[in-house]
């Protein structure tokens, strides 16, 4: 590379300097040239595989140049007199990297160069001649105009400001001030003030992870601030510059903070996140921080990988660049922690009640390890060869104890893996460990996470090993298929003492199982079979299997495991697609079950999974439906009473909350009636304030039909906004007709209206009650007063008879791409799903598909157009994708029987929904 900026170097000395008499705005074609000279020589370097830090330092080289050049130019259109200043590149330009698009920092440091607020004339021209030219090329710049003790005065006052001036770098002028700067900074901002700093630091980090998922396996990760970003790495030399005084990874290796190894997987994570956010900088034109899914296939295409599958080029791209990530997240955690930076750990909330208050330091050792200060120490190097059943033992040591294993015991086991080897995984003693392990409810992840740091995990449970950094192309998931088991177990260990909902309700399930290794170990294992076939959970209960085998469990424990792992999805998809109130659908959950303790147990597996693919996806409408779900499955297994009393007594709780808030001109006759008229189903997920607004629609309805107050036809509607949640809830009534729920999608799609979910509910006297949560289809916002009332002008008209051309109301819309983008050149392909076992006496037809607008709506007129009558449906549309489900009869009763007919059905959904990419090929979602 030193090749590549002597060449920038001789282009800038014969392109940039000036013809006399001109200045740099007169020439500023000539500045433009050599910027694009320089870009098309950095591009065709990094196509040609270009190492990301060398091509960032050729950028800065390159705009060094022209700064010098423009700073030259000023001077002498000024006359040439040198002000007492000089020009300092600070923050990331100061650490001589710059990225394709990166802003660039500039110091404008002087002595006695500003009066009354005011740059005086020589000073205040080349200021104006350095910025002025560099903002009509295009240049992002940041700049200050400080003296020597402004500076001092700003760093000591804000961290991100000393933290830049740290990395400061003398471009051109006065150097011996710079060099006052630099020294004054030293011993004014940095000496005697480590502590203060990295206890900022260290809080800023925990803020910038949190902010960014807080781990280093997401799958539209942040290269910048993210878990293992660039910030990490950087974040590492800042303290290590203020504590040891070492500034670069050679310093700290010299210092024997780091290991050589440790330096190599450094210097290559650097190098590899440089180069990827080059890479995404060319393909955007912007300066990007976060990778998104839908430019991943290309920015892996720039960096080499040419698998012609975008997956396979995604997976194996964003593969090496998960372990780059972890790589900078484990050893820059290990470096802060053998800085003495990290604070001891506190003991995990499931031990306070067992573990004594810790000593600072245990004296005598204890199987080989020492126990000091929070941290786990070995007796001596051969600790490990002595007894390899060690290996395991000190991760329950730690878990016990609630200590955490020293940087230099991490490091050792890292380096002796070589002794887990097929003996030690079969070895009983070994299994007794690890089991105990898993036994300690609501302690659990932590010791996991830590096995998995060291690579112990994977090496033990080799299948588990194979998960590491594998990406899901499931487009709700957001971490990787291992961090995704880490965080499904956080989830599990969170409800163990939890107080506070949604966790707090499943600690009574989690508190009277009787093997909870068992849950969790299936939890370990649920997604192994991902990237094996195309059911996962099938293959996943396979390897289980295996895993049984080889830690000796006995053949109910084992049966018991397949059973978790292979119906991990069951729950989810029956309590949130299937109809509760069918008694088949329930039976069917039972056989698959098999026992209460397993249907407890995959409840609880049901929720921590849930809520570890995406807590932003889980609502307590979900958990309701699961609570339901897990109830009638109950009530089934102790003989069916426990259901009848379960439903009386929720009715009796509801009726009296209601009863409490309704409206005063409702009696409690119209609220008994209300609540008589409808299925168990409605009781179960309704809360009373809901139920009382419902109440209350359905009062308004009837009393227009009494006082012959309009057309008899036309639906009463109630719009509630939920900014919290990000939608608003419309709720309409009216009566029941053949066709409605085609109408009502019909009327959302054409007012622009997108529905996120729905819930459909007819009352025993044909009175409808339906509620869609909704959000404007252009742009993801509540909806406002203009498409309300065009929504209830559309629903009134067609409902009271009038006409209305739906295609075309839904094809004038303008809507811009839904929050999920899916992989270049990849869909969420559609796929439709018949089940005749779901209902005895109609057809599930579930509907899987990229969200259009008008989807909805075109999914049921062409159920209409075939003749086919919609009795229950469950729409749910989450980050782009839409899973719908409908319970459907023939127009004459019956299910839909026989091949051909469902596959003349098949055809003419998928033809329907074809037909929704001609109006709209990228839309929002679809009422």
């Amino acid at each position: 590379m030193r090749e590549t900026i002597k060449k920038i170097e001789d282009h800038a000395a014969g392109r940039l300097a000036l013809p006399p008499g001109r200045t740099a705005v007169d020439e500023i074609g000539r500045f433009k040239t050599y910027l694009k000279v320089e870009a098309h020589r950095l591009r065709m370097l990094h196509r040609a595989g270009g190492e990301g830090l060398p091509l960032c330092q050729a950028r800065a080289a390159a705009i060094d140049a022209l700064i010098r050049a423009l700073w030259a130019a000023a001077l002498g259109a000024g006359g040439g007199e040198q002000p007492a200043a000089a020009l300092v590149a600070v923050g990331g330009y100061g650490r001589g990297e710059l990225n394709p698009c990166s802003d660039i920092d500039l110091l404008f440091l002087h002595h006695r160069q500003v009066s009354g607020g005011r740059p005086r004339p020589g000073f205040g021209h080349v200021i104006d001649g350095v910025l002025y030219p560099l903002w009509d090329l295009g240049l992002k710049v940041g700049h200050s105009v400080r003296t020597v003790s402004e500076c001092v005065a700003a760093a000591n006052a804000d961290m991100q400001s000393k933290t830049a001036m740290i990395e400061s770098r003398w471009l051109v002028g006065d150097r011996k001030l710079y060099d006052t700067f630099a020294a004054a900074v030293q011993r004014r901002c940095v000496a005697g003030r480590a502590r203060e700093y990295c206890q900022l630091r260290l809080e800023d980090q925990a803020v910038r992870r949190a902010k960014f998922g807080n781990s280093a396996s997401m799958q539209e990760p942040n290269l910048k601030n993210g878990c293992g970003g660039l910030r990490d790495y950087q974040n590492l030399l800042w303290m290590a510059h203020f504590k040891e005084g070492a500034g670069t990874l050679a310093e700290l290796q010299k210092g024997e903070w780091i290991t050589r190894a440790e330096r190599k997987l450094l210097e290559k994570a650097h190098d590899f996140l440089l180069r990827a956010r080059t890479a995404m900088h060319y393909e955007t034109g912007k300066a990007l921080d976060v990778l998104g899914k839908n430019i991943q296939p290309a920015v892996a295409q720039q960096l080499g990988y040419r698998e012609r599958s975008p997956s396979k080029r995604i997976e194996a791209f964003m593969r090496d660049l998960y372990r780059h990530l972890r790589n900078v997240f484990l050893i820059t955690r290990t470096v802060e922690q053998r800085l003495a930076l990290l604070p001891a750990e506190t003991v995990p909330p499931g031990l306070r009640a067992f573990v004594p208050a810790r000593r600072k330091v245990v004296s005598e050792v204890v199987d080989g390890f020492r126990f000091v200060g929070g941290e786990i120490q070995a007796a001596s190097r051969r600790v490990f060869q002595e007894d390899n059943r060690r290996l395991m033992r000190v991760f329950l040591y730690g878990q016990q104890r609630g200590f955490r294993l020293h940087a230099d015991l991490a490091q050792m086991i890292r380096n002796q893996l070589d002794l887990v080897d097929g003996a030690f995984r079969r070895d009983a003693r070994v299994r007794e460990t690890f089991l105990t392990v898993l036994g300690q409810r609501g302690n659990v992840a932590t010791t996991l996470r830590a096995m998995h740091e060291v690579d112990f995990l994977g090496r033990y449970l080799p299948e588990f090993g194979r998960m590491t950094c594998l990406v899901q192309h499931e487009f709700f998931h957001q971490y990787t298929v291992d961090e995704h088991t880490l965080v499904c177990l956080q989830q599990l260990d969170r409800v163990w003492e939890a107080k506070e909902p949604p966790h707090a309700a499943y600690a009574e399930l989690l508190n009277k199982i009787e093997r909870p290794w068992l849950l969790y170990l299936a939890l370990l294992l649920h997604d192994l079979g991902k990237g094996l076939g195309h059911d996962h959970s099938v293959a996943g209960a396979e390897i289980s299997r295996r895993v049984s085998s080889r830690l000796g469990l006995d053949a109910a424990a084992a049966q018991a495991l397949a059973v978790l792992v292979e119906n991990h999805l069951l729950l989810v998809a029956v309590s949130q697609r299937r109809d509760l109130d069918d008694p088949v659908i329930i039976r069917q959950v039972a056989e698959k079950v098999q026992t209460p303790e397993i249907l407890c147990m995959l409840t609880l597996h049901t929720f921590a999974d849930s809520m570890a693919t995406s807590d932003k996806l889980w609502n307590g409408f979900k958990d309701s439906l699961l609570w339901s779900l897990h109830h009638r499955t109950v009530a089934l297994f102790n003989g069916g009473a426990g259901l009848v009393r379960s439903d009386e007594m929720q009715r009796e709780h509801l009726r009296r909350e209601v009863r409490r808030i309704k409206p005063a001109d409702v009696t409690d006759e119209e609220l008994d009636a209300h609540l008589a008229a409808l299925p168990s189903r409605y009781h179960l997920i309704h809360p009373a304030r809901e139920v009382a607004q419902d109440l209350a629609l359905a009062h308004q309805f009837m009393w227009n039909q009494v006082a012959g107050k309009g057309d008899g036809r036309a639906p009463v509607t109630g719009w509630q906004h939920e900014p919290d949640r990000g939608f608003s809830r419309v709720k309409i009534c009216t009566w029941d007709r053949v066709g409605l729920f085609s109408r009502l999608a019909g009327s959302f799609s054409a007012a622009g209206l997108s529905i996120l979910s729905a819930q459909v509910f007819t009352r025993s006297d044909n009175i409808a009650l339906d509620t869609f949560c909704v959000i404007q289809a252009r742009d993801g916002l509540l909806p406002g007063p203009a498409p309300q009332a065009e929504f209830e002008g559309i629903l009134e008209t067609v409902l009271t008879g009038g006409e209305v051309d739906f295609h075309r109301l839904i094809a004038r819309q303008k809507i811009t791409r839904p929050p999920y983008q899916a992989y270049s050149g990849e869909l969420i392909g559609t796929r439709i799903r018949f089940d005749n076992t779901a209902s005895e006496s109609r057809t599930l037809i579930e509907v899987e598909t990229e969200d259009r607008l008008g989807l909805l709506y075109a999914i049921c007129e062409a159920l209409a157009a075939l003749s086919l009558d919609i009795s229950a449906a469950r729409i749910a549309t989450e980050r782009g994708g839409a899973s719908d489900s409908f319970y459907v009869r023939e127009r004459g009763g019956g299910q839909v029987a026989g091949a051909d007919r469902q596959g003349e059905i098949e055809a003419s959904l998928r033809q329907a929904i074809l037909r929704l990419d001609d109006q709209h090929p990228a839309g929002a979602r679809g009422a």
